[in-house]
């Protein structure tokens, strides 16, 4: 890892969910500064320290995040890296989406991710270099049922992640992407039930369901320097799930 003085900040979207919150706690452990992005605090609240600003705002704002990656960078010196964690999804069968649902899923999802990078892109490329993270899933691939709009979207984070990937490494900026399998957050306890949850750790090779600190780790091997060759990468978190 970095020494804590040449971390500069790293940007995080949907800071506040269980995801973005171990991963504002580790990043701060590396001595990272940290510009946390969501519509409230949340738990973050409770977490004072020196080296944490949040920012209250909306995903589908750039212009709210391009303000917010000046003030990182005027706080910390340098915007090192941007994680995308701001996510919504809605169980749906097919037939049901309509335009608000499908929109909601694309506004966020994907279209935040994009004017997120763009907010953090003007100051990673005048100092030559710089860490992206966008956050997929695993159901790009495999999709799922009634996961129509969330699926579509997260497949839409690996062709802008690769795409991106291509247009700024000539800038020394890495673009790469997580992909987890389910994990014991907000978001699928609200969709699954216990019974359901125990049977998707029971089928997995590892015998659980993936963490927060799980997800938050891939994250942060993708923001140090040190993985400095590492760009248009999809590092899939799964504890063996999904192979292929």
């Amino acid at each position: 890892m970095s020494k804590p003085e040449q971390c500069g900040a790293v940007c995080v979207t949907g800071a506040a969910g269980g995801i973005g919150l171990a991963l504002v706690r580790r990043l701060l452990e590396e001595g990272y500064g940290v510009s946390a992005w969501d519509r409230a605090p949340g738990p973050l609240a409770d977490l004072a320290h020196e080296r944490l600003m949040f920012e209250a705002l909306d995903v589908r704002d750039g212009a709210a995040m391009a303000g917010a990656a000046q003030r990182a960078q005027a706080r910390f010196g340098h915007v090192h890296g941007l994680v995308c964690l701001a996510g919504v999804y809605r169980a749906q069968p097919f037939l049901k989406i309509d335009d608000e649902s499908f929109d909601l899923h694309f506004s966020i999802n994907l279209k935040g991710s994009l004017l997120a990078a763009q907010a953090v892109l003007p100051n990673m490329r005048a100092q030559k270099s710089g860490s992206i993270v966008l956050f997929s899933s695993t159901m790009a691939r495999t999709g799922g049922v009634n996961s129509v709009a969330y699926s579509a979207t997260k497949g839409g984070i690996l062709g802008l992640m690769r795409s991106m990937a291509l247009d700024v490494a000539r800038d020394n900026i890495r673009v790469n992407a997580v992909s987890p399998a389910i994990a014991d957050t907000a978001m699928p306890r609200a969709n699954l039930d216990e019974a359901v949850l125990a049977a998707r750790a029971a089928a997995n090779p590892m015998k659980r369901i993936g963490t927060p600190l799980d997800m938050a780790e891939a994250a942060l091997f993708l923001l140090d320097r040190e993985n400095s060759f590492m760009t248009g990468q999809d590092i899939r978190v799964t504890g063996g799930a999904n192979l292929f």
